[in-house]
């Protein structure tokens, strides 16, 4: 008999279900703790009968999730670049998110979500898709909020420049949140999140590290003459080095090159939309998986952030 006391449900989550990783952070015995995975899915052999080896049933289908996905063959692979995708897979990344923490669907209280503006018009389909699922015939009834996507970056500073040294809040500052996919700004004057402007006019598909990915998936075909998934790309970038059939290739300078390139054009494209609103800011603060592509060097009032990544599952979590 399970127990549906409301006891057992004390751990709040904060998670950003990302297109490139899912980053999540929650507090355990008053220390903040933090992970990530890949957001990959692949599909598993159909002649599976049981979630057996890191396999997870979802809606009648067996998918592998996360590192483990990405070792399957590449036309496995689910990949999940666009919105449509991020729905339909959610329930399966925040079900990995309690798997990997050994925390029971019954233990959560509560989990908060980012959302990106861009996909404003479908933030209830969203909230309803992870506030109910069944995995691997486990049902989870969790109550869910949503926030716009880097709302929750701007929490996390305010939250580490009270706790942390080192990291201090400026007066006004534009976040710049750059995921893998989309690239979402907030604007915070007086240190108070700018509501009004938070609006799919301010976020952008397409323009996140999904760029650099693409490059290093047509280097690869064109060096080596191998394909490979946008989501396989990413480990590539991250570490430097391409491994193929047991061997490693040393791509670091590739990948720096890559990187140089990446920011030459996001910063071309960020000075075309906010030009007039950078010479206004204290600061810019790059956050999210692709802000450390960018060169602090390149403007004084530039500010990245060890460990940005995790800047919107922290701000979720203390909102």
């Amino acid at each position: 008999m399970v127990s549906t006391s409301n006891e057992l449900k004390q751990i709040k989550i904060g998670i950003d279900t990302g297109f490139g990783h899912t980053k999540y952070a929650y507090f355990k015995d008053e220390e903040l703790v933090t992970g990530k995975f890949p957001s990959v899915v692949a599909f598993a052999n159909d002649n599976l009968k049981e979630a057996l080896d890191g396999v997870s049933v979802f809606e009648g289908t067996m998918y592998y999730v996360g590192d483990l996905a990405n070792k399957q063959s590449s036309h496995q692979i689910e990949e999940l670049i666009s919105y449509k995708a991020l729905e339909k897979y959610a329930p399966l990344l925040i079900a990995h998110v309690l798997k990997q923490e050994g925390i029971g669907p019954l233990e959560v209280s509560e989990i908060v979500c980012g959302l990106s503006p861009a996909h404003i018009d479908s933030t209830h389909a969203f909230k309803q898709r992870v506030s109910h699922f069944e995995v691997n015939g486990e049902t989870h009834t969790i109550p869910a909020r949503l926030l716009p996507q880097g709302v929750g970056a701007v929490r996390a500073i305010k939250y580490l420049s009270d706790t942390k040294k080192g990291i201090k809040e400026p007066n006004d500052y534009l976040v710049v949140d750059i995921g893998f996919n989309t690239v979402d700004i907030i604007f915070v004057y007086d240190k108070v999140i700018q509501r009004g402007k938070i609006s799919e006019a301010n976020s952008f598909e397409k323009r996140g590290a999904i760029s650099i990915a693409e490059m290093m998936r047509k280097h690869l075909g064109a060096t080596f003459a191998r394909e490979i998934s946008l989501k396989e790309a990413l480990p590539i970038i991250t570490h430097g080095v391409y491994r193929l059939r047991g061997e490693e290739h040393d791509l670091s300078k590739v990948v720096a090159g890559f990187k140089e390139e990446y920011t030459k054009e996001i910063m071309a494209f960020l000075e075309l939309k906010y030009g007039n609103e950078f010479d206004k800011m204290e600061k810019i603060c790059f956050v999210g998986g692709g802000g450390y592509f960018i060169d602090p060097a390149y403007a004084k009032h530039i500010q990245v952030f060890e460990q940005s990544e995790y800047y919107n599952a922290i701000g979720n979590l203390v909102f």
